[in-house]
């Protein structure tokens, strides 16, 4: 694309107004933790005594804000910075003391525990002081206002300026008689545009024609072109979203391994769409219409449905599936939005203008979603021979896993039905609990108990009931029920075992005391006893199926207690699900088999086979959602609300949010989202850009634009780039086009300035007037982020698999895949170390900033691991450096700063390399015994290590990769000399 090009449209527009918010001091995560746990806690149990708002502070204690719970009430201040334990407000939850609050019913153990969560990270609330709260007109907002068009403005240094981006941030500049960096040095520019657009440095050659090309502009923009069309462009910005996206493969629910899938086997298919995705420049509307419904765009390709893993492959939650759709309305509100719409699941959002009706409506939209047993096929041919060894080695695997859960359940309806007698009379004793004598009886008899495992789930009252289709017939003799008429009776209700009505119709005489009838319980199932064996041999069949109701009944009495589940019908989400009604020990029984986590392995990693896509489909029939009261679910008799399908309020047309029609609901959802009348979602997918290629946004909280956000720094230039971005300038510029903005952003003249402040700058003091650069009178500084860097590592040592796609590998562990590293395998519930050193975000929840830290373990990283002594290794073998080394050793500097720094060394530099490798090789015979011992160790302690991994069977293991160990060797003065480079801080930024 032409320079000229890409300035097409870009000028137009009046500012849109704006309205301060002050920003609170508190991470994302701690809002949210306060917005999810902590205020629900006030707003149910203190405010309605505790509020200056609501002109109640008994005690003289308000808690409208952290200074007041802070300053306290008659008994002083309610918490202690750094002391849960001594705080009074814990204090009075807990009922340590008279001061037990709330008074009339004590806080669940969860909620004290999450009060002492608060407390212990400093008690961050984002709350607003009660004397500005509610006077401010919360949709005055600036995000909540149409996109303007604002013309360009008049600027004094007119050849500066490339396109109107530099116009609106020389503006700024010139009113406070300031003027911008000069441009940046090419390699320095070069070097910032390759890790911005692929992640990955120039390599040497790549530098030497740029620098040598005899027209810099062109050879410039015919740069980001190339870069722009390389696969590996979406490999790097389809990490930017994914962090967004809270991409991971697995649930992040340790409870739920129990009995199902914690590693999610086809996560990696919405990675590998996103990929895709940018890689064709998707147009953004489209890129949000497909990840919200994929499944209702007419004669899709089937491929992409894998986009609907924007809201599968989330956290799960055991028996929770409000949580499950609170996470992703989070991520549809925070990802497209820029707004905290999950804040308003108790109470109308404190700072925005959204209600909890708003949230409850895209409740209803995602609650009449359901997710197929087994997704789409998207790749794979039905017929290959990899195809089909896949199906054959999965059914054995899952013919094993049944007969493991039937030998299970089996072993545990044997233990209850030889022991029916006291089960029986324990449990009603127990369950009547008529005298103290009774419940010392049924204690005693249960201590009687062969199978103690038993007792929890058959004596509690679960199964000990007149409506139970087994033991219900003896229950009711209890009752006087005990004749021939009234067991007839009990036959026509149809919910009986007809075997037991048998049994009881056949007694002459039908006891009536509880001992007498716990006898003939356990006589009944002795007699039936003989039966067992060829049942469970019948059930094993997966050929037997269509049961008559005689072999229904004969069925419920050998599982007994549990449901029958015969081979024929025993899909593996059955068998969870099924599982999920043990008693925990023969849950952990049924873990430590292993069955199940050989599937989920299985399917994991696995290559050739099928590939499923994680989808949602509409539910056969939709349903608007109540409206929970403080986020509690109605209870029968409450007056419910129920609210539509719809969008949100402040956002459609006239504040009139009409009701979705069809379906779910997504697709109308995606529309609203995807609208060119929506103010918010242009603005937010600009500034996430703009954030990527200068370090801060112009708004400087990307996953939040609402009141809490503050003004953009530009508006205007905010504006002006929403509106261009989604306007249709033709083949030059489509609408949507992400490559398109890249590429306007970074020719603008802003881009390319240097990062150095050390320039002819007149009299105005710019680190005084500007500290942060928000005027952007310099480039900033950036971090490269880890993956950037390791990538980095890998593309120096010439060892990257350039490979696009496919299943995730394990980034932590030998044996090292030297794959990019947007395909590492996450797991959120357990990031690996080596990805929290290095900021990674934190797949819990959406994130589109990383913050940037800088920690010892990241140079012991550098310093220890095999993985970094495998790329210093073979930075020393590319031929270039064996040549430039044998022709010299100032070649071989030259040559090494062109790898690792992408630039030509300085003399003092040059001076300090020679010293370095005399110094090197001159101590290398003194170390040489301690590192082979060191080496020796090192690769003990890395066989030991794989040798356990390739043994665990753990169901959270990461999945372990297949390779050969890093060959541990004592390093060359070279190689100490790369490593050292490595660990400059030049290395870890971009200028």
């Amino acid at each position: 694309m032409a320079v000229a090009a890409i300035t097409v449209g870009l000028s137009c527009f009046a500012p849109a107004p704006s309205t301060a918010a002050v920003a609170m001091q508190i991470t994302q995560e701690q809002k949210d933790f306060f917005e999810n746990k902590i205020r629900p806690i006030f707003v149910e149990h203190c405010l309605e005594c505790h509020s200056a708002e609501k002109g109640k502070t008994k005690g003289s204690l308000s808690m409208d804000t952290r200074e007041e719970i802070l300053k306290g009430g008659e008994t002083g201040p309610s918490f202690k910075l750094g002391d849960v334990k001594g705080s009074t407000i814990i204090k009075a939850i807990t009922w340590e003391d008279d001061l037990q609050m709330p008074p009339k019913k004590k806080l669940t153990d969860a909620q004290i525990a999450d009060m002492k969560q608060w407390i212990g990270m400093g008690a961050p609330d984002p709350r607003e002081p009660s004397k500005t709260a509610g006077k401010k007109d919360k949709k005055s907002h600036w995000a909540f206002q149409p996109v303007a068009k604002p013309t360009a403005p008049e600027v004094k240094n007119k050849a500066w300026c490339v396109n109107s981006i530099d116009k609106f941030v020389l503006s700024k500049l010139e009113e406070k008689q300031m003027m911008p960096a000069p441009q940046a040095e090419k390699e320095t520019l070069l070097r910032r545009a390759y890790y911005d657009l692929i992640g990955l440095p120039p390599t040497p050659r790549e530098i030497e024609e740029f620098v040598k090309n005899p027209n810099p502009d062109l050879a410039y923009a015919q740069v980001i072109d190339k870069l722009l069309a390389t696969p590996a462009y979406g490999e790097r910005w389809a990490r930017h979203w994914l962090d967004t996206a809270r991409y991971s493969d697995t649930t992040g629910d340790k409870a739920e391994v129990a009995y199902r899938d914690y590693r999610y086997p086809y996560a990696w298919t919405y990675r590998e769409w996103v990929i895709n995705a940018f890689n064709k420049d998707m147009p953004y509307d489209q890129f949000i219409i497909q990840q919200l419904a994929a499944d209702k765009v007419e004669n899709n390709n089937p491929q992409n449905l894998a986009a609907l893993g924007l809201l599968t492959v989330g956290q799960r939650f055991e028996n929770k599936t409000d949580e499950i759709i609170n996470d992703r309305i989070d991520v549809i509100s925070r990802g497209f939005l820029g707004l905290t719409v999950a804040c308003a699941r108790c109470h109308d959002h404190k700072f925005d203008p959204v209600t909890s009706a708003d949230y409850y409506a895209l409740r209803g939209v995602l609650t009449s979603c359901v997710e197929p047993a087994q997704g789409p096929l998207i790749a794979g041919d039905p017929n290959s021979p990899t195809f089909m060894k896949f199906q054959e080695d999965l059914a054995k695997m899952e013919t094993k896993a049944i007969s493991e859960f039937h030998r299970i359940q089996r072993s545990y309806s044997d233990a209850v039905r030889k022991n029916a007698v006291g089960i029986f009379e324990a449990g009603m004793l127990l369950k009547q609990a008529a005298s103290p004598e009774d419940v010392k009886k049924g204690a005693e008899l249960i201590q009687k108990l062969k199978v103690p495992e038993a007792r929890g789930t058959v004596y509690s009252g679960n199964r000990l009931t007149p409506g139970d289709p087994v033991y219900g017939p003896f229950v009711k003799l209890l009752s006087g029920e005990g004749t021939q008429e009234s067991i007839r009776k009990l036959r026509l209700a149809g919910r009986y075992n007809a075997e037991v009505l048998d049994f009881l119709e056949a007694q002459k005489v039908l006891p009536a005391d509880l001992h007498s009838i716990a006898l003939l319980v356990g006589k009944f199932f002795d007699q039936f006893e003989p039966k067992v064996a060829s049942i469970y041999a019948t059930m094993a069949d997966r050929s037997k199926s269509n049961f008559s109701p005689e072999d229904l009944q004969q069925l419920q009495l050998a599982t007994f207690p549990f449901r029958p589940l015969p081979a024929s019908e025993a899909t593996m989400d059955r068998v969870n699900e099924e599982a999920n009604r043990f008693p925990e020990v023969q849950i952990g029984e049924f873990k430590r088999t292993g069955v199940l986590q050989a599937i989920n392995k299985f399917k994991v990693t696995f290559k050739g086979g099928p590939v499923y896509a994680m989808a949602l489909m509409d539910a056969p029939t939709p349903k608007d959602s109540p409206l929970f009261v403080r986020g509690n679910p109605p209870k029968p008799g409450d007056n419910v609300r129920i609210v539509p399908r719809r969008f949100l309020e402040v956002l459609s047309k006239d504040n009139q949010p009409q009701p979705f029609k069809f379906g779910s609901g997504r697709m109308e959802l995606a529309q609203c989202i995807a609208s060119k009348e929506n103010p918010l979602t242009a603005r937010v997918m600009v500034n996430r850009i703009w954030m990527h290629h200068f370090g801060e946004g112009l708004v400087r909280t990307p996953d939040d634009l609402g009141n809490q956000a503050g003004s953009p720094t530009h508006p205007e230039l905010l504006d002006f780039l929403a509106n261009w971005f989604m306007e249709d300038f033709g083949p030059a510029k489509p609408a949507w086009s992400i490559k398109a903005l890249h590429k306007a952003i970074m020719l603008s003249k802003v881009y390319q300035q240097s990062s150095n402040t050390a320039f002819k700058r007149g009299t105005v003091d710019y680190e005084k007037v500007d500290p942060a650069n928000t005027l952007l009178w310099r480039a900033n500084v950036r971090r490269l982020d880890f993956e950037s860097f390791r990538d980095s590592l890998i593309s120096m040592a010439s060892l990257m698999d350039n490979s696009l796609g496919g299943q995730s590998f394990n980034i932590n562990e030998e044996p090292y895949i030297f794959r990019r590293s947007v395909y590492a395998y996450i797991d959120r519930a357990d990031m690996p170390d080596l990805l929290m050193q290095f900021d990674m975000s934190n797949p819990v929840q959406p994130n589109s900033r990383r913050t940037s830290t800088i920690v010892p373990q990241q140079a012991l990283f550098l310093m220890n691991s095999p993985f970094v002594a495998a790329v210093v290794q073979n930075i020393v073998k590319r031929p270039e450096l064996v040549q430039a080394v044998h022709e010299g050793t100032d070649q071989g500097i030259t040559a090494l700063y062109r790898v690792v720094l992408q630039r030509l060394p300085t003399q003092s530099e040059r001076a300090r390399a020679v010293s370095f490798l005399v110094s090197e090789k001159k101590n290398s015979a003194e170390t040489k015994a301690d590192s082979a011992r060191m080496t020796e160790d090192a690769k003990k302690m890395a066989e030991r290590k794989l040798k356990s991994a390739m043994a665990n069977k753990n169901e959270r293991a990461a999945i372990v990769n297949e390779g050969t160990l890093v060959e541990r060797v004592a390093f060359s003065s070279w190689e100490t000399l790369v490593q050292a480079l490595l660990f400059s801080n030049e290395a870890a930024y971009i200028n």
